[in-house]
Protein backbone atom coordinates (compact mmCIF):
# COMPACT_ATOMS: atom_id res chain seq x y z
CA UNK A 1 0.00 0.00 0.00
CA UNK A 2 1.38 3.43 -0.95
CA UNK A 3 1.79 6.06 1.72
CA UNK A 4 -0.60 8.97 1.57
CA UNK A 5 -1.42 12.19 3.38
CA UNK A 6 -4.53 14.32 3.81
CA UNK A 7 -4.61 17.95 2.72
CA UNK A 8 -7.93 19.81 3.19
CA UNK A 9 -10.48 17.38 1.67
CA UNK A 10 -7.97 15.59 -0.56
CA UNK A 11 -6.04 12.37 -0.04
CA UNK A 12 -2.71 12.55 -1.87
CA UNK A 13 -0.79 9.31 -2.47
CA UNK A 14 3.00 9.18 -2.43
CA UNK A 15 3.82 6.71 -5.22
CA UNK A 16 7.62 7.07 -4.94
CA UNK A 17 10.08 9.09 -2.87
CA UNK A 18 13.84 9.57 -2.53
CA UNK A 19 16.01 12.44 -1.26
CA UNK A 20 15.65 14.44 -4.52
CA UNK A 21 12.11 13.85 -5.77
CA UNK A 22 8.68 12.53 -4.86
CA UNK A 23 6.11 11.18 -7.30
CA UNK A 24 2.52 11.83 -6.23
CA UNK A 25 -0.98 10.91 -7.34
CA UNK A 26 -2.78 14.25 -7.67
CA UNK A 27 -6.55 13.97 -7.05
CA UNK A 28 -8.90 15.66 -9.52
CA UNK A 29 -10.32 19.00 -8.35
CA UNK A 30 -6.96 20.16 -6.98
CA UNK A 31 -4.87 22.84 -8.71
CA UNK A 32 -1.20 21.96 -9.24
CA UNK A 33 -0.17 25.42 -8.02
CA UNK A 34 -1.79 28.78 -7.28
CA UNK A 35 -2.13 31.34 -10.07
CA UNK A 36 -0.83 34.21 -7.91
CA UNK A 37 -0.51 35.41 -4.30
CA UNK A 38 -4.23 36.32 -4.13
CA UNK A 39 -5.39 32.85 -5.18
CA UNK A 40 -6.56 31.01 -2.07
CA UNK A 41 -7.75 27.85 -3.89
CA UNK A 42 -6.37 24.57 -2.51
CA UNK A 43 -3.29 23.47 -4.47
CA UNK A 44 -0.94 20.50 -4.56
CA UNK A 45 1.98 22.90 -4.10
CA UNK A 46 0.43 24.24 -0.88
CA UNK A 47 0.13 20.67 0.43
CA UNK A 48 3.86 20.02 0.06
CA UNK A 49 5.21 22.26 2.84
CA UNK A 50 4.01 20.05 5.69
CA UNK A 51 5.05 16.80 4.00
CA UNK A 52 8.44 17.34 2.40
CA UNK A 53 11.59 19.34 2.98
CA UNK A 54 11.78 21.40 -0.20
CA UNK A 55 14.67 23.76 -0.88
CA UNK A 56 13.37 25.92 -3.74
CA UNK A 57 12.77 29.68 -3.92
CA UNK A 58 10.47 29.85 -6.98
CA UNK A 59 7.35 31.64 -5.67
CA UNK A 60 4.11 29.53 -5.77
CA UNK A 61 5.98 26.80 -7.63
CA UNK A 62 8.32 25.48 -4.93
CA UNK A 63 8.82 21.84 -5.89
CA UNK A 64 6.65 22.09 -9.02
CA UNK A 65 8.41 21.15 -12.27
CA UNK A 66 5.39 20.32 -14.49
CA UNK A 67 1.62 20.54 -14.04
CA UNK A 68 -1.66 18.72 -14.46
CA UNK A 69 -4.94 20.53 -15.14
CA UNK A 70 -7.10 20.99 -12.02
CA UNK A 71 -9.56 18.26 -13.06
CA UNK A 72 -6.95 15.82 -14.40
CA UNK A 73 -5.84 13.22 -11.85
CA UNK A 74 -2.72 11.12 -11.55
CA UNK A 75 1.06 10.96 -11.62
CA UNK A 76 3.07 14.14 -11.05
CA UNK A 77 6.77 14.63 -10.18
CA UNK A 78 7.76 16.93 -7.29
CA UNK A 79 11.39 18.08 -6.96
CA UNK A 80 12.90 18.70 -3.51
CA UNK A 81 15.84 20.93 -4.43
CA UNK A 82 17.03 23.24 -7.19
CA UNK A 83 19.57 20.74 -8.54
CA UNK A 84 16.90 18.14 -9.23
CA UNK A 85 14.46 20.81 -10.47
CA UNK A 86 16.95 22.08 -13.05
CA UNK A 87 17.83 18.56 -14.18
CA UNK A 88 14.15 17.61 -14.58
CA UNK A 89 13.42 20.88 -16.43
CA UNK A 90 16.15 19.94 -18.88
CA UNK A 91 14.75 16.41 -19.23
CA UNK A 92 11.24 17.73 -19.96
CA UNK A 93 12.72 20.13 -22.52
CA UNK A 94 14.69 17.31 -24.22
CA UNK A 95 11.61 15.01 -24.07
CA UNK A 96 13.45 12.43 -21.98
CA UNK A 97 10.44 11.71 -19.77
CA UNK A 98 7.76 9.39 -21.10
CA UNK A 99 4.24 10.30 -19.94
CA UNK A 100 1.09 8.25 -20.61
CA UNK A 101 -2.49 9.24 -19.88
CA UNK A 102 -5.77 7.31 -20.03
CA UNK A 103 -8.85 9.08 -21.42
CA UNK A 104 -12.47 8.04 -21.96
CA UNK A 105 -13.77 9.70 -25.12
CA UNK A 106 -16.87 9.96 -27.27
CA UNK A 107 -16.18 8.26 -30.61
CA UNK A 108 -13.78 5.57 -31.81
CA UNK A 109 -10.31 5.80 -33.39
CA UNK A 110 -10.41 4.66 -37.01
CA UNK A 111 -7.11 2.80 -36.52
CA UNK A 112 -5.44 1.29 -33.46
CA UNK A 113 -2.52 3.74 -33.31
CA UNK A 114 -2.39 7.33 -34.41
CA UNK A 115 0.06 10.21 -34.05
CA UNK A 116 -1.37 13.74 -33.81
CA UNK A 117 1.14 16.40 -34.79
CA UNK A 118 -0.72 19.73 -34.69
CA UNK A 119 0.26 23.14 -33.33
CA UNK A 120 -1.67 24.50 -30.35
CA UNK A 121 -2.25 28.21 -29.69
CA UNK A 122 -4.20 30.23 -27.13
CA UNK A 123 -7.78 31.13 -28.12
CA UNK A 124 -7.89 34.84 -29.00
CA UNK A 125 -11.27 35.42 -27.30
CA UNK A 126 -11.35 32.86 -24.45
CA UNK A 127 -7.83 33.26 -23.07
CA UNK A 128 -8.01 30.17 -20.85
CA UNK A 129 -8.78 27.92 -23.84
CA UNK A 130 -6.59 26.61 -26.65
CA UNK A 131 -7.08 25.72 -30.32
CA UNK A 132 -5.43 23.79 -33.10
CA UNK A 133 -3.53 26.26 -35.26
CA UNK A 134 -2.09 25.84 -38.75
CA UNK A 135 0.52 28.59 -38.67
CA UNK A 136 0.78 29.80 -35.09
CA UNK A 137 1.29 28.42 -31.59
CA UNK A 138 3.61 25.69 -30.40
CA UNK A 139 4.27 22.33 -31.99
CA UNK A 140 2.51 19.53 -30.10
CA UNK A 141 2.71 15.76 -30.61
CA UNK A 142 0.46 13.12 -29.02
CA UNK A 143 0.58 9.37 -29.76
CA UNK A 144 -2.83 7.78 -29.29
CA UNK A 145 -3.69 4.09 -29.11
CA UNK A 146 -6.99 2.34 -28.44
CA UNK A 147 -7.20 0.32 -25.20
CA UNK A 148 -10.90 -0.57 -25.43
CA UNK A 149 -14.14 0.44 -27.15
CA UNK A 150 -17.63 0.24 -25.66
CA UNK A 151 -21.05 0.11 -27.38
CA UNK A 152 -19.39 1.04 -30.69
CA UNK A 153 -19.23 4.70 -29.71
CA UNK A 154 -17.08 5.24 -26.58
CA UNK A 155 -13.31 4.64 -26.30
CA UNK A 156 -10.69 4.20 -23.62
CA UNK A 157 -7.51 5.65 -25.14
CA UNK A 158 -3.87 5.59 -24.10
CA UNK A 159 -2.27 8.96 -24.92
CA UNK A 160 1.48 9.44 -24.81
CA UNK A 161 2.46 13.10 -24.88
CA UNK A 162 5.76 13.77 -26.63
CA UNK A 163 5.44 17.52 -25.97
CA UNK A 164 3.78 18.99 -22.89
CA UNK A 165 1.48 21.83 -23.96
CA UNK A 166 -1.40 23.22 -21.90
CA UNK A 167 -4.61 21.21 -22.57
CA UNK A 168 -2.70 19.26 -25.26
CA UNK A 169 -4.53 15.91 -25.03
CA UNK A 170 -7.93 17.57 -24.69
CA UNK A 171 -7.40 19.82 -27.74
CA UNK A 172 -5.75 17.12 -29.86
CA UNK A 173 -8.48 14.52 -29.20
CA UNK A 174 -11.19 17.08 -29.95
CA UNK A 175 -9.46 17.75 -33.31
CA UNK A 176 -9.90 14.04 -34.15
CA UNK A 177 -13.61 14.26 -33.25
CA UNK A 178 -12.97 12.39 -29.97
CA UNK A 179 -13.85 14.80 -27.15
CA UNK A 180 -13.13 13.57 -23.62
CA UNK A 181 -16.16 12.57 -21.55
CA UNK A 182 -16.95 15.26 -18.95
CA UNK A 183 -14.81 17.96 -20.59
CA UNK A 184 -16.86 21.17 -20.42
CA UNK A 185 -14.34 23.30 -22.34
CA UNK A 186 -13.75 21.07 -25.36
CA UNK A 187 -16.95 19.39 -26.55
CA UNK A 188 -19.45 18.88 -29.45
CA UNK A 189 -22.75 18.77 -27.58
CA UNK A 190 -25.21 17.55 -30.22
CA UNK A 191 -22.87 15.01 -31.70
CA UNK A 192 -21.95 13.65 -28.25
CA UNK A 193 -25.61 13.04 -27.39
CA UNK A 194 -26.11 11.24 -30.71
CA UNK A 195 -23.29 8.82 -29.83
CA UNK A 196 -25.15 7.69 -26.69
CA UNK A 197 -28.34 6.67 -28.53
CA UNK A 198 -27.83 2.91 -28.29
CA UNK A 199 -27.31 2.85 -24.48
CA UNK A 200 -29.56 2.45 -21.48
CA UNK A 201 -30.88 5.62 -19.85
CA UNK A 202 -28.78 4.99 -16.73
CA UNK A 203 -25.56 4.65 -18.69
CA UNK A 204 -26.43 7.63 -20.88
CA UNK A 205 -26.92 9.86 -17.86
CA UNK A 206 -23.75 8.55 -16.12
CA UNK A 207 -21.73 9.55 -19.19
CA UNK A 208 -23.53 12.86 -19.84
CA UNK A 209 -23.27 13.95 -16.21
CA UNK A 210 -19.68 12.81 -15.58
CA UNK A 211 -18.47 15.81 -13.54
CA UNK A 212 -14.93 16.34 -14.88
CA UNK A 213 -12.81 15.45 -17.90
CA UNK A 214 -12.22 11.68 -17.71
CA UNK A 215 -8.45 12.08 -18.09
CA UNK A 216 -5.84 10.47 -15.82
CA UNK A 217 -2.04 10.68 -15.81
CA UNK A 218 -1.41 6.95 -15.65
CA UNK A 219 2.31 6.32 -16.11
CA UNK A 220 5.66 8.10 -16.05
CA UNK A 221 9.03 6.66 -17.07
CA UNK A 222 12.53 8.20 -16.99
CA UNK A 223 16.19 7.71 -16.08
CA UNK A 224 16.74 9.33 -12.69
CA UNK A 225 19.31 12.09 -13.37
CA UNK A 226 20.88 11.92 -9.91
CA UNK A 227 20.48 8.29 -8.79
CA UNK A 228 21.05 7.03 -12.36
CA UNK A 229 18.38 4.35 -12.17
CA UNK A 230 15.44 3.70 -14.48
CA UNK A 231 12.10 4.62 -12.88
CA UNK A 232 8.65 3.47 -14.04
CA UNK A 233 5.65 4.53 -11.96
CA UNK A 234 2.05 3.63 -12.81
CA UNK A 235 -1.07 4.83 -11.08
CA UNK A 236 -4.45 3.06 -11.25
CA UNK A 237 -7.58 4.82 -12.42
CA UNK A 238 -9.24 6.80 -9.63
CA UNK A 239 -12.61 5.60 -8.30
CA UNK A 240 -14.79 7.80 -10.53
CA UNK A 241 -13.09 6.59 -13.73
CA UNK A 242 -13.04 2.96 -12.47
CA UNK A 243 -16.77 3.24 -11.90
CA UNK A 244 -17.25 4.65 -15.42
CA UNK A 245 -15.15 1.79 -16.86
CA UNK A 246 -17.13 -0.87 -14.93
CA UNK A 247 -20.46 0.57 -16.07
CA UNK A 248 -19.32 0.69 -19.69
CA UNK A 249 -18.28 -3.00 -19.72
Amino acid sequence: MNKSYIYKDFRIEILYEDSDIAILNKPHGLLTHKKNEFDDSPSLQDSLKDQFKINDDEGFKEGIVHRLDKDTSGVIIITKNLTSKNKFREMFKKRNIKKNYLAFTYGVLNKNNFEINKNISRNKVHRTKFNISENFGKNAITKVSSVNTFHGSISLLNCEIITGRTHQIRVHLLSLGLPIIGDKDYSFNKEQKFRLNNMTNNLRSLISLFPRQALHSHKIEFDHPILEKHIIITCDLPDDMKDLNNNLQ
